[in-house]
């Protein structure tokens, strides 16, 4: 009798843990079916949004200027020839609808393409059919000239800085970031014998005996004369070092995978477009080749602009990490280090993968 009172209050027991258990599962499909709407939602609305973005004349002109490089507020005006407040209306509709990357510099803000490539990222895939068909796009022609135009006045303004400097810069430098700081660091980081290895931004060559050490031969890059000329005389007598005057982001074809290692020693944030100077670096390199960058941690000091011709206020570790990545490089290690109160310094080793 006892036995069959439990078994009878036992049925229902089972039967309500069924119930709960089937409950459980209609919730748990009807949450599922919610997010999947929800997604979905999210999904059209991102869809339309970059729909609506590039239904604008102007915003396409946009997207075609910021796919040749990155430019503040005031040179999209200035390639535009449109007010600011209207420029900077548009670049916001841009960010929302997920084409653009701001990134700011002291109190300037300057504007890039969104280069992160996500499968099934609709605004990506857009932009890339834009992009396909720039030549015929409105005042593709125009907008193209006047954005380099605006590189070429950066380019002569660094230029003249560094023809002026030219005698003195070991010695600014010292003042302000001594190489003594980093120039070891970066012979740790270099293969222990090569054949060849370039200095970018070599300057009037005070890298240049360090890596004598690791290297039968050194060939010294800058875009400007007046250091190359310093450079030339410091080393007029030694065979095994070479010169060469070039802009750093567009390296002569001959220089094609003919160095085992390059060095970018503080060069980068003077550069208007520095992933094109890495694909450069790469392409001069040979497979498995070394690249040791030393370039300063993101800062706020923005007399580094107005006395020493920076152009951007250092970087971070993430985004330059995100560039040589896109640049077809491995990123082998990185180090922060101290140097006095304003600014830390990174340096990263990466190497070439295989293949041009």
């Amino acid at each position: 009798m006892i036995k069959g009172s439990l078994e009878a209050r036992t049925l229902p027991e089972k039967s309500s843990w069924s119930a709960i258990s089937s409950i459980s599962t209609i919730a748990s499909e009807n949450t599922n079916k919610r997010a999947l709407l929800r997604s979905e939602a999210t999904s059209s609305k991102k869809i339309i949004s970059a729909l609506k973005a590039l239904s604008d004349e102007t915003r396409i002109r946009i997207l075609r200027i910021l796919s040749l490089t990155p430019l503040n507020v005031q040179e999209i005006t200035e390639v535009l020839d449109m007010g600011q407040s209207r420029v900077s209306r548009h670049l916001k509709i841009l960010l929302d609808a997920g084409f653009l990357h701001s990134q700011r510099e002291g109190s300037w803000v300057y504007y890039r393409l969104q280069k992160e490539k996500i499968p099934g990222d609709f605004p990506s895939a857009l932009l890339l059919v834009l992009l396909a068909e720039s030549q015929n796009l409105p005042f593709s022609h125009i907008d193209y000239d006047s954005t380099y135009g605006i590189l070429k006045k950066r380019d002569l303004d660094r230029s003249a800085y560094f023809n002026t400097v030219a005698k003195d810069w070991e010695s600014i430098q010292k003042n302000v970031l001594d190489p003594v700081h980093y120039r070891k660091k970066i012979l740790q980081l270099l293969p222990e014998s090569v054949c060849r290895i370039f200095d970018l931004g070599c300057g009037p060559g005070g890298l240049i005996p360090y890596l004598l050490t690791r290297s039968k031969e050194v060939t010294g890059i800058d875009s400007s004369e007046s250091m190359i000329q310093e450079a030339r005389s410091s080393f007029q007598n030694n065979p095994n070092v070479n010169f060469l005057v070039a802009d750093l982001e567009s390296l002569p074809v001959s220089l094609t995978s003919s160095a085992e290692a390059v060095v970018a020693s503080m060069v980068l944030h003077h550069l208007s477009n520095p992933p094109k100077a890495l694909r450069e670096i790469k392409r001069v390199l040979v497979d498995e080749g070394t690249l040791v960058i030393v370039d300063l941690k993101k800062h706020s000091q923005e007399f580094m602009r107005d006395n020493f011709a920076d152009l951007w206020l250092g970087f971070d570790l993430d985004l330059l990490t995100e560039w040589l990545e896109h640049s077809g490089f491995e990123l082998i290690s990185t180090e922060e280090i101290d140097t006095q109160e304003y600014f830390k310094v990174l340096i990263i080793k990466a190497r070439k993968k295989g293949g041009l």
